[in-house]
């Protein structure tokens, strides 16, 4: 604790000298959140099996964000994004986001340059990435790169272009050309009724980290492309949509078979009406599953985007960071009764209601329903199985889930929040054990966050 107080005051008495020296004007905001979590049969260690009340878990954890904003000048500014206890649990230091790479409290999240040159806006640095459109399929993370928006595009019109570092191989030995790079274009239109935009992303990979039994590097040639639009309609209703596609391929060395082809979908639907103090909508949203992991494509679509996006959380349990069901946030699809979710798909429905009580206090619930898209799934050469296992009384039903929560303002940057989930387990979730049952889980959450 003490480095990390040692390390903040030391950034802000560099920042305090250089503004005075050459006039820079220091700007920062953030916030910190405190979070408590009481989780029944769902979760050991960020979601596990539902075998039972050995599962259950109740912890802490909190989180310092710190955006610092340094203007140069007219034409240049310094951003930042520190995060410091990144998600991490009370009493458990090896835990928290920021942990993962060299074992610090204190993680530089992101570092970019802003230059408003003549031909338009460029970015340079680790900036937010891996975001489009609505929350759907959101997986906020930081990447290196160059963005550039022209100017020369007439508004109501805006362009960016981009190249994205994912991994650097040519600096280690025998490793000519596997890197992995990301190139994007992104074209939106904003207008007084709302606001669409189209994505295309090229991911090439040709890392080391997909080498194959022969020591060659696969290759990995992806393409994705996003719609999205949000518009309001007749003043009170709002319509938001998203629609990804995800194809291209992944094969080989030279000698050997293609591995897959991607051929993924998922789509949103939000309709959204604002009566007075209350906002009621209804909100659809699906992942394509895989129905033959043998046949060489791979229709997998939370395989390709994990899961339905780490930001994309409209029921507090099925799309939990601490589930692991349908978001892979803290959580992955690597546990016995979860394996099978990535290849299955979704359906889903929930129905969303907020309710402002006055301008402290607000009231929130959901109901959301969830099947897989592929109930059973080829696994291998000797017949059909149930992905993920081929288990006795499986089917496709995630389940029933109910929602209610509400948040209190304490002070202008101060807010409380409390958070129930219950989620009435559906057979899908079914263990290796023929005959057992599955458990319904509760979750129970309650949130103090301060901003500045």
């Amino acid at each position: 604790m003490k480095k990390v107080l040692s390390t903040v005051a030391a950034l802000g008495l560099v920042a305090g000298l250089a503004s005075t020296a050459a006039a820079v004007e220091f700007k920062m905001s953030g916030k910190y959140i405190v979070e408590g979590y009481s989780i029944s049969d769902a979760n050991t260690t960020y979601g596990a099996d539902l075998a039972g009340p050995t599962s259950s878990d109740a912890y802490w954890m909190h989180t310092l964000q710190i955006k610092p904003t340094m203007k140069v000048n007219d034409k240049i500014s310094m951003h930042g994004d520190v995060r410091i206890f990144k998600e991490a649990v009370w009493g458990d230091p090896d835990s928290g986001v920021s942990q993962d790479d060299g074992n610090t409290d204190l993680d530089f999240d992101k570092v970019w340059m802003t230059y408003l040159s003549p031909i338009g806006e460029f970015r340079v640095g680790r900036h937010e990435a891996n975001i489009f459109g609505s929350k759907f399929l959101d997986s906020s993370t930081s990447a290196d790169r160059i963005m550039w928006f022209p100017s020369f595009v007439p508004k109501p019109w805006s362009l960016l272009v981009l190249t994205q570092k994912n991994e650097e191989d040519d600096l280690e030995a025998n490793a000519a050309d596997q890197d992995d790079d990301l190139y994007k274009l992104m074209i939106t239109h904003t207008s007084d009724a709302g606001k669409a935009g189209v994505e295309y992303k090229y991911t090439r990979s040709a890392s080391a980290a997909t080498l194959d039994g022969t020591g060659e590097p696969n290759s990995l040639d992806a393409h994705n492309l996003a719609l999205w639009g949000k518009y309001k309609v007749m003043d009170n209703w709002t319509i938001e949509a998203e629609v990804n596609h995800r194809f291209g391929d992944q094969s080989n060395a030279e000698g050997t078979t293609t591995v897959t082809d991607w051929d993924a979908w998922a789509g949103m639907l939000d309709v959204t009406g604002k009566f007075g103090a209350l906002d009621a909508g209804l909100m659809y949203f699906y992942a394509s599953g895989d129905s033959n992991s043998l046949d060489g494509d791979n229709e997998a679509a939370m395989s390709a985007y994990g899961g339905t996006g780490d930001d994309f959380k409209p029921l507090y349990i099925l799309t939990s960071d601490h589930t692991g069901i349908l978001n892979d946030d803290l959580a992955d699809f690597t546990d016995a009764q979860y394996a099978g979710v990535a290849a299955a798909g979704v359906h889903a429905v929930v129905l969303h209601a907020k309710y402002a009580v006055s301008d402290k206090l607000t009231l929130m619930g959901a109901i959301g329903y969830a099947q897989a898209d592929e109930e059973t799934q080829v696994t291998n050469a000797a017949g059909t199985n149930f992905s993920g296992g081929g288990y006795a009384n499986r089917d496709d039903e995630f389940g029933w889930e109910y929602n209610i929560g509400a948040a209190y303002k304490l002070l202008d940057n101060l807010t409380y929040e409390a958070h129930f989930g219950y989620l009435d387990t559906g057979d899908f979730f079914k263990s290796a054990v023929a005959t057992d049952d599955t458990n319904n889980i509760t979750l129970m959450s309650h949130h103090l966050t301060m901003s500045f």
